[in-house]
């Protein structure tokens, strides 16, 4: 099926788009045929991780111009024991906890059962928690709440990190937006799996939210899914 008019134009600024990113990117890697020091090095390779995120979120605009679904697929439901797969969510993060020398506390009720996809739900929680640890501080607290509100099983995970602003707040749940908050110890800047676990949990008939006080000042995300 020949391409309209509009979506010709569309492509062709989006390859334009692709191929800039890219020359960028290339032309970082050649400074590396030189011997650099650290503080170079760290900028060019903050630059090429930028350049690579929009380069994905302008993918991500054209596939959404073209209609492309991108969903998750059908679920594959089972009774979870959420309780229990945080608990062990957080004990496949402790290496990354201890890493940093991260205090981790928790209040967890038991027994919270919730009709979803285990593989999913899994790889949410994850997010939630690595997100926690990359954007908080050596020696920071990351507060793991779970409970059972108005029919709804809840997980909040607080954190004493970097924290966003209105603006960051407003994207955080895009896919590879790039935004202004930084990690704390050299770890991957972007947030692109926000934007992929809050599709998982919009899946499963449930929402995922963020809060923060502004720069500085932590961030909570909050999980809601039918009990």
């Amino acid at each position: 099926m020949k391409a309209t008019p509009e979506q010709a134009e569309r492509a062709h600024r989006f390859a334009h788009d692709l191929r800039n990113r890219l020359a960028a990117i290339h032309q970082m890697l050649q400074q590396f045929h030189e011997p650099v020091d650290a503080a170079t090095t760290a900028q060019l390779i903050d630059f090429a991780e930028q350049q690579y995120f929009r380069a994905m979120r302008s993918t991500e605009e054209f596939l959404d111009d073209l209609g492309v679904e991108r969903g998750v697929g059908p679920l594959k439901r089972s009774a979870i024991d959420l309780s229990t797969m945080v608990s062990r969510g957080i004990l496949a993060m402790q290496h990354r906890f201890e890493r940093k020398q991260q205090v981790v506390t928790t209040s967890i009720d038991e027994h919270l059962v919730i009709d979803g996809d285990p593989h999913w739900i899994e790889q949410l929680i994850l997010a939630l928690l690595s997100n926690a640890s990359k954007f908080t501080p050596v020696e920071g607290r990351v507060d793991v709440r779970l409970s059972k509100e108005s029919g709804r099983t809840v997980l909040r995970v607080i954190d004493s990190g970097v924290g966003l602003d209105a603006e960051d707040l407003a994207m955080i749940f895009t896919r590879y937006a790039w935004l202004k908050s930084r990690s704390t110890d050299g770890e991957a800047q972007g947030r692109s799996t926000l934007g992929r676990a809050h599709q998982w949990a919009k899946a499963h008939g449930g929402s995922l939210s963020a809060s923060s006080k502004g720069p500085g000042q932590g961030s909570v995300f909050e999980l809601r899914l039918p009990a």
